[in-house]
């Protein structure tokens, strides 16, 4: 290898190229069976993310009597997942990024396990919060370090195709999960438990079972190796080569041997100060890993990530949280042509939602389960299409078609007098998140290793705070003014369109042949626009 720009030629001898970037080896390596094994068991991570955030929504009125939950109570108990996550996101990611990316998604996800089974066992509300809460202060490790592991096994040319198809999974997990409650919930087994003076039911054991997908990645996540990206970054030279190689042998079904590459350029180590240990250690690793995010070139693409997940997530879980609300209002008029609206207006269902008296009724009709699969069906849809798509037309192109259309259908929704036409738009207005795995894949792209786990994490961290100002502004909005929930929703999410566009276009990946510059590019990054 010769440094300083000159070029290192192909030994012609052996038919090796003596280095190569670690891109141009994932190019080599291909896109085969181990890429897509890789981003299953990254899905089956996401399942369990989407299911535990979403659980409790099932839990508590199934939960209701034997820990006596008042309607306040359990609308705060709902939002504990999004308080941990919004909490420990900027600490998982300054781990993810110091640390790596599987010890810490494997240690979180078995952690979260242990407290799902103590969460099922807890006999009052009180024991019950604090469990939950650390139960998903844990779930919360893997809920944006997986999007980087995704984006990390592929090549430029391939990454957003498979973030994208690892993304489709959050769809699939709200099939999967109200599913399962259809499976649980109405089961009739009550089991005495003398020494906590409980009865463990359907509830409790729906509890665990959505702790099985972490369960079962943690598992598989034993036999993967550390992201080549995070190995390259730490400058663990050998260790990369190896995971290219057993990359490339799974792909193309050749011995390790075989592959062309010999060595793999590591990006340059900066020097770490030994005066610096224990708490001053952590503190001065956090700030170096966040203050670059938050200074040119960076900057642009910080705000540009946090405010367009701020906005996906505050319209999509926002009006999920009210999704049934409005269809059953909208479905059970009976009267002439109406909007969305005024038949809100004319409805008790909000209004309802505001009462402390409670009968005791933990039973759960089976049509709120079919409801919720039909849903989770056309958000699985649109994650797959998305994936089918992205390398066809892009992910900028996507994105500003997507969030733009879904906006103005938002925005459409509540004149429409026709309920079948409102349902409809309304429903298409919920397919904006769908770009939530596409915003997560140009994180991945923009951001440098060393502060890509934590720029996706502060993203998504803005996404939950989103998603909890987004649920309680549009509670307000539906009993005070309906309509400015649609009008400023809407508009948000054609502003995101609107800011997608100064996103710069994908760098295409050129494959290595004779001839590899050996210069290593230092944390490239595009420019701001």
């Amino acid at each position: 290898m010769v440094a300083n720009g000159t070029v290192a030629k192909e030994d012609p001898k052996h038919d090796k190229i003596p280095a190569a970037t670690l891109d141009e080896a994932m190019t080599l390596a291909g896109l085969g069976i181990y890429n897509i094994l890789h981003m299953l068991l990254c899905g089956v991570i996401l399942l369990g993310v989407i299911m535990q955030s979403l659980a409790l929504g099932y839990v508590m009125p199934a939960a209701q009597c034997d820990l006596q939950l008042t309607l306040q109570q359990r609308g705060w108990l709902a939002a504990i997942p999004f308080l941990a996550i919004i909490l420990m996101s900027y600490f998982w990611g300054w781990l993810a990024d110091t640390r790596g990316r599987r010890p810490v998604m494997l240690f979180s996800m078995l952690a979260n396990v242990v407290f799902s089974v103590l969460t099922s066992f807890a006999p009052d509300l009180i024991s019950f919060a604090i469990l939950q809460f650390f139960s998903s202060v844990f779930m919360s490790g893997p809920s944006a370090v997986v999007y980087t592991f995704i984006g990390e096994f592929n090549c430029n040319q391939h990454r957003d195709k498979m973030v994208a198809f690892g993304s489709s999974f959050v769809g699939i997990g709200t099939v999967v999960l109200p599913a399962i409650c259809w499976l649980i919930l109405p089961l009739e087994f009550s089991f005495y438990i003398p020494f906590l003076d409980i009865f463990y039911r359907p509830w409790r054991l729906l509890v665990v079972a959505c702790a099985v997908p972490y369960m079962i990645s943690s598992v598989l996540l034993l036999f993967t190796p550390e992201s080549p990206k995070f190995l390259s970054a730490t400058g663990q030279k050998d260790k990369v080569l190896n995971v290219v190689k057993n990359i490339y042998s799974v792909n193309r079904r050749q011995h390790k041997k075989s592959f062309p590459v010999e060595s793999i350029i590591v990006e340059t180590q900066t020097e770490k100060d030994p005066k610096n240990k224990g708490i001053k250690a952590i503190f001065s690793s956090m700030r170096e890993q966040t203050v670059p995010l938050f200074k040119p070139p960076l900057l642009p693409w910080t705000c540009l990530t946090c405010f367009v997940q701020f906005g996906i997530f505050a319209t999509t879980n926002g009006f999920y949280v009210w999704f049934p609300t409005i269809l059953n209002a909208v479905v059970n008029h009976d009267g002439g042509p109406m909007r969305i609206c005024d038949i809100l207006s004319s409805s008790s269902d909000v209004n309802s939602n505001n009462s402390t008296d409670i009968e005791c009724n933990d039973t759960m009709n089976t049509a709120t389960f079919q409801n919720s699969i039909y849903i989770g069906l056309v958000f699985s849809s649109m994650y797959l299409i998305v994936g089918f798509l992205v390398d066809f037309v892009g992910k900028k192109l996507i994105l500003v078609v997507l969030l733009f259309s879904t906006g103005v259908c938002g925005i459409c929704a509540q004149f429409a007098y026709n309920k079948q036409l409102a349902v409809v738009l309304f429903a298409v207005f919920q397919m904006s998140g769908a770009c939530i795995g596409l915003m997560t894949a140009v994180a991945v792209e923009m951001f440098p290793t060393k502060f890509r786990a934590m720029a996706l994490c502060l993203s998504m961290m803005m996404g939950r705070v989103g998603s909890m100002m987004g649920s309680n502004l549009i509670g307000v909005f539906l009993q005070t003014n309906c309509g400015v929930s649609f009008y400023l929703f809407g508009g948000i999410i054609i502003l995101n369109s609107l800011f997608c566009l100064t996103l710069p276009k994908k760098k295409k990946d050129k494959t290595p042949t004779k001839e590899i510059a050996a210069e290593a590019t230092q944390n490239e990054t595009h420019e701001p626009v």
